[in-house]
């Protein structure tokens, strides 16, 4: 019985470090998720509104990373943290899942140096 416990927890190991991904590097322009796939806006000030990207992520919209491939990667963090970086350089560094990515680090790029965001306590 003991044996079979110990295989079964072994088992259970194995099998949860398969969910864990490698952490992966994703760079390119923060946007606001809902004006882009909507109007394709990928700046701050759209739609006839100054600071439009900036106003919805405070309001709880999800930042993302668009690539220089057009692939739109939505950043799990607090959007608020990201609001004032809306249509800059952004690079993430999270474990992917899908085209979703479990931010760990961000950086934005200002004046030509990449400086870390702080996420709060919640990442």
């Amino acid at each position: 019985m003991k044996g079979m416990a110990t295989l079964v927890l072994s088992g259970l190991l194995l099998a949860g470090g398969a969910v864990y991904a490698a952490p992966v590097t994703v760079q390119g322009t923060l946007v606001d998720s809902v004006c882009y796939l909507q109007h394709g806006y990928t700046t701050n000030d759209h739609g006839g509104m100054k600071d439009c990207g900036t106003m919805c992520l405070k309001s709880g919209t999800p930042g993302a990373v668009l690539t220089k491939d057009k692939t739109l990667h939505v950043i799990i963090a607090p959007s608020t943290a990201l609001a004032d970086y809306v249509g800059l350089p952004i690079r993430v560094t999270g474990e992917e899942h899908g085209t979703s990515i479990l931010a760990q680090k961000v950086q934005v790029e200002k004046d030509g140096k990449w400086m870390d965001i702080k996420l709060g306590a919640s990442m």
